[in-house]
């Protein structure tokens, strides 16, 4: 990644110590005196900090560069230490979960993913804490020696206080995630609770920032049983805390639609949802229709899978209704870029899967969108990875570790 230029803004002056570790993670390899410029730090202070974190383990220098100056000394860059640190993220969904360890530079060192046999918060919540304990145990760890837990899950999130508000579905509500996993595992370190939409576009930010080159503004559009959007605004070289929680799929797009989970009507998520096109492709069976779709589930509830394979082979009636989802995914992506202007959008979801999807959004979007407002806003289309809110929710702990960091 290109090294930023010009003057920083004026917070990176504040809390040296962690402005400094952030420059060298998402930079280094970089030389001390790139450091000094680009905070505006003296030389001395840079100096006295990096040999600091150097004694702590988190830092280290990396061969030679270039010579500098008349005197042909060789300045030596300083980068950070993987093995250093070590998080832990998990997503739980109710009905699918995912957990993985990483490195501080995010390698996995460990990870699964599976089907929950539980609906229940309690049950579920006991099942994150064994994932945990095992995640730690085959790495070789003690609990202690992990810098950060991140827990993503569904619905609306309190994230200060580590608490999820509610999980439309499984009618979880006023759950202590944090409170919790402290209680069942004996952890005493940071805990990170986020919506896990939001947790993927922390995962943008820390281990895909060549998407976001020259301090690009985005949104995150993901959708899975729900449909969120979180935003993140233009933060110069450095990441941004993400804005809200983005629940794209409560926006009304037809007051007299069909009645959504959350009891109103018309909104995205009864049209455009995995819930929405299952239930659909469902209705569809029983009215004797999709019959491509029928042989593929056997006489069970379609599967997005399913759905998609009869897709491919030319099911007219899943067809349409994957038509009729997209229109008004792309309709409510347009308000999105015309409201706020996104530079990028990530498209996270198994409806995209597939190119013929894809196509289509994008065709919607670019016919709907607002060009005396702005420049279009890019698409982006996000690969199937069931560990991508686990990774993400890692990386809001890596985040916030380099935030706090000397505090």
């Amino acid at each position: 990644m290109e090294f930023g230029t010009g003057r920083p803004p004026s917070r990176r002056r504040a809390g040296s110590q962690a402005a400094i570790l952030r420059t060298i993670y998402h930079f280094g390899p970089v030389r001390r005196s790139q450091i000094s410029d680009y905070l505006g730090l003296t030389m001395p202070t840079i100096t006295t900090n990096i040999n600091d974190m150097i004694a702590r383990g988190i830092v280290r220098e990396t061969g030679l560069a270039a010579p500098q100056g008349s005197s042909g000394r060789r300045a030596r860059p300083v980068d950070i230490v993987p093995e250093s640190r070590h998080f832990i993220g998990v997503e739980m969904q109710g009905s699918r979960w995912a957990v993985c360890l990483l490195d501080f530079r995010g390698t996995v060192l460990f990870a699964e993913n599976g089907d929950s046999p539980h609906q229940g918060y309690d049950e579920n919540m006991q099942s994150v804490c064994r994932l945990i304990r095992r995640a730690v145990s085959l790495c070789g760890l003690a609990l202690e020696q992990i810098a950060g837990i991140g827990i993503c899950t569904p619905g609306l999130v309190n994230r200060a206080d580590g608490i999820l508000n509610m999980r439309v579905g499984l009618n979880w509500a006023d759950k202590n995630i944090r409170r919790d996993i402290a209680a069942l595992t004996g952890y005493t370190g940071p805990v990170s609770v986020e919506n896990n939409a939001c947790a993927r576009a922390y995962g943008v930010q820390i281990f895909q920032r060549e998407l976001l080159t020259g301090g690009r503004s985005f949104a995150y559009l993901f959708i899975s049983d729900g449909i969120a959007c979180p935003l993140v605004p233009v933060t110069d070289d450095f990441v941004g805390s993400v804005v809200g929680m983005g629940e794209l799929g409560h926006m009304i797009m037809d007051p007299k639609g069909p009645l959504c989970r959350c009891g109103n009507r018309g909104c995205l998520e009864a049209y455009s949802s995995d819930w929405a096109v299952t239930s659909r492709c469902n209705r569809a069976l029983e009215e004797g229709k999709a019959p491509i779709l029928r042989q593929l589930c056997g006489g069970q509830r379609p599967t997005m899978d399913a759905i998609l394979q009869a897709q491919a082979v030319g099911n007219g009636d899943v067809c349409q209704v994957i038509r009729d989802a997209i229109y008004m995914l792309g309709l409510a992506a347009v308000n999105v870029s015309n409201f706020a202007g996104p530079n990028l959008m990530n498209v996270d979801g198994k409806l995209f899967q597939n190119e013929e999807n894809r196509a289509a959004l994008t065709e919607i979007v670019s016919q709907n969108l607002c060009g005396i407002i702005r420049s279009r806003t890019e698409l982006v289309f996000a690969e199937p990875d069931r560990l991508s809110g686990a990774k993400g929710v890692a990386a809001l702990s890596i985040f916030r570790d380099l935030e706090t960091y000397g505090s």
